[in-house]
């Protein structure tokens, strides 16, 4: 089962990666504005396409290869973990590495064919946007944080109970494998690291409300509609991701406050149970949804305007990934590869939501 797993990650990102590009707005390739009159050109299409091929032959071969070694080679536990990890980052790298390739490539495309000659950049706002949003209610998020508040409350009135060693890791069998010496900060570790996630998601949901919405000039009609539907519907990916993290962690923090509750066959199987459903729902979010709203068929495009394309931001792109724009007070920008947010790199602000997160959960981590 445990191969099975591994194995299902390592295909659900071979094909999340090599058909991305045709998840994304037909305006947005490998992280390169394309204006609308070029988005079927030819060598467009043949870039997207190569990627794709390239990107899901070389995974194949890896996915073929590695369930061939581990169900013929009988690996220790170790060394199965140690493989089957490194030969997922081996295939994000790998599919990473190529993108950058094809960033360069379509740059190429763009300047040797001259796309913006003759064209005036546009940016079109719409004034009541927020007002037009229709987000998971903030309280919605915050019910979930108070579960756990209430847990690390009842944690400390059952202090006295818990067992001298507690438990912070379980191994793929589902029974604990390292322990920590109880105190009173070593029982709420995990409340506390769950608290912190839960904030996460509470902001970049929060956070969709301030971010600028980059409406298409030639059919604004549609492109406002599907940006509308892309936010709720990330906002009700972060929901969902945030009640299943919070029922799995509640779960493994009362069954050593309730050792009667323990199972190890429930330890093993709720975190497998978790990863397929959000992989299940990511997917179908991306497929279904796209970049932007772009997959969704919203219909009624308005008239489009010669001569004119949305601004270019190409230079506030460095490689297509990393936005920097210190003249954009949004601190979460969709991502042009991937579909998604990204932080604007350029706004103070953002490098505090990117690390105080992860000092907080690697403090709470060492301190164990």
């Amino acid at each position: 089962m445990i191969i099975a797993l591994f194995g299902f990650i390592l295909f659900f990102i071979t094909v999340l990666q090599a058909f991305m590009p045709k998840f994304l707005k037909p305006t947005e390739a490998f992280g390169v504005y394309v204006p609308d009159s070029h988005t079927k050109d030819p060598e467009v299409v043949k870039l997207i396409n190569r990627y794709t091929t390239v990107v899901l032959t070389f995974g194949m071969i890896i996915f073929v290869v590695y369930l061939w070694w581990a169900l013929t080679q009988n690996p220790a536990e170790e060394t199965f973990a140690l493989v089957s990890v490194g030969v997922q980052f081996t295939t994000l790298f790998v599919s990473i590495g190529y993108y950058f390739i094809m960033h360069l490539r379509m740059k190429k495309l763009k300047e040797t064919q001259g796309w913006l000659s003759g064209k005036s950049e546009v940016r079109v706002v719409d004034v009541r946007f927020q007002e037009k949003l229709k987000l998971i209610p903030r309280v919605i998020f915050i019910i979930p944080m108070i579960v756990t508040v209430g847990l690390i409350i009842y944690t400390f009135m059952k202090y006295d109970q818990l067992p001298e060693m507690i438990p912070t890791h379980w191994g793929p069998t589902g029974e604990a494998d390292a322990f920590s010496e109880k105190t009173y900060f070593s029982v709420i570790a995990m409340p506390l690291i769950l608290l912190v996630m839960q904030g996460m998601f509470l902001l970049m949901s929060e956070g969709m409300k301030f971010s600028g919405a980059r409406l298409n000039p030639a059919n604004k009609k549609t492109s406002l509609t599907q940006q509308l539907a892309f936010r709720k519907y990330t906002s009700l990916l972060a929901l969902f991701i945030t009640i299943g993290i919070t029922l799995m962690m509640g779960y493994f923090h009362l069954q050593t406050i309730h050792p009667e509750i323990s199972s190890s066959i429930i330890m093993w199987v709720l975190p497998l149970i978790f990863l397929l459903l959000t992989f299940t729902v990511i997917g179908i979010y991306t497929i279904k949804v796209g970049q932007s709203g772009s997959r969704l068929n919203v219909g009624g495009n308005s008239t489009t305007l010669e001569n004119k394309i949305a601004v270019d931001e190409d230079r506030y792109w460095k490689g297509g990934l990393f936005y920097l724009n210190k003249n954009d007070p949004s601190i979460m920008v969709e991502k042009r590869f991937g579909v998604g947010w990204t932080l604007n790199f350029a706004h103070p602000i953002s490098w505090i939501v990117l690390l105080l997160p992860l000092l907080l959960i690697f403090g709470i981590i060492f301190l164990l």
